[in-house]
């Protein structure tokens, strides 16, 4: 077997089948479909049994958050490869194709990630995801990666998991993805083939200033935690650091918190004082000064 996707889930009883259906499309054929149901307590369960394929395995565990359904889906996977889709996106048709072709022009590389474009749920209106240029120091400004174009080689993978971490929600893909860049070559194809769709149910949405903070705080304690980091890397740590103060900072001015949203916006400057010529920091500055 070639590939296993993992898809973790969550009360997703009405989104998931859409994303199922999204890789029972595929033009590719050789892959399992593990799915993790995360103590769902809606209808996820039956819907998902309703379909029936001998490649979709069901799991279902307590409610321990989405890294360790994601780490879960990794010990039981058989494929060569792993893959990863959100229970609300979806695969365009020659997704696992193009990962195909790339990972044996590559010779099996450690881990590839293709592009996605992300909008509304009709596409209407529909965003490109512009891809790094230069790995890793790229991602220690921003995260322009996501899971559900990562594809990593199943010993790598089982190597490298997911901190499961229930404050770094949110953010634990990006420490997956600057742990593993540290260490390997991520082969990025510039092909668009999933989409992310932007609803109001999606759970970055669901987070409070006073959940980020945690988030920041777990993530930096994970980066600070990893030898190999703080051996070469520890000097760009604050460029993370000022990154979220600076997510965090946009959150509060747009709830009117102006001292606080400052106070935070400052500190990130002060920590990387190239943050002040982001577009987040133009819309901080916007509601500020302007509104």
């Amino acid at each position: 077997m070639f590939f296993s996707i993992i898809i973790p889930t969550y009360n997703r009883e009405k989104k998931i089948p859409q994303a199922i259906q999204s890789i029972l499309s595929q033009n590719f054929g050789d892959y399992e479909i593990l799915i993790i149901d995360d103590g769902s307590n809606d209808d996820t369960e039956k819907v998902i049994k309703s379909i029936s394929q001998n490649n979709i395995h069901y799991y279902k565990t307590e409610n321990f958050g989405v890294a360790h359904a994601r780490n879960q889906g990794i010990l039981k996977a058989k494929g060569q490869y792993i893959g990863f889709l959100d229970s609300d996106d979806l695969y365009e048709k020659n997704h696992l194709q193009s990962a195909y072709n790339l990972i044996q022009s590559l010779h099996n590389p450690e881990v590839v990630h293709l592009n996605f474009a992300w909008g509304k749920a009709d596409q209407s209106i529909k965003h490109k995801n512009k891809l790094p240029i230069q790995l890793p120091n790229d991602l220690f400004n921003s995260c322009s990666l996501h899971v559900n174009c990562l594809f990593i080689r199943q010993d790598i993978a089982k190597t490298h998991r997911f901190n499961e971490d229930r404050d770094l929600v949110s953010a634990e893909d990006w420490d997956l993805f600057l742990k593993l860049a540290i260490r390997y070559k991520i082969h990025l194809l510039d092909q668009t083939t999933s989409y992310l769709i932007d609803h109001e149910d999606r759970s970055t949405r669901k987070i409070n200033n006073e959940k980020w903070v945690k988030v920041k705080d777990s993530f930096l304690k994970s980066l600070k935690a990893d030898a190999l980091m703080q051996e070469k890397y520890a000097h760009k740590l604050p460029i993370v650091e000022a990154h979220m103060n600076s997510l965090i900072a946009l959150n509060f001015v747009l709830q009117k918190n102006k001292a606080q949203g400052f106070k935070m916006w400052t500190n990130a400057i002060r920590l990387n004082p190239a943050e002040l010529f982001t577009k987040r920091s133009a819309a901080i500055i916007k509601h500020i000064f302007l509104k």
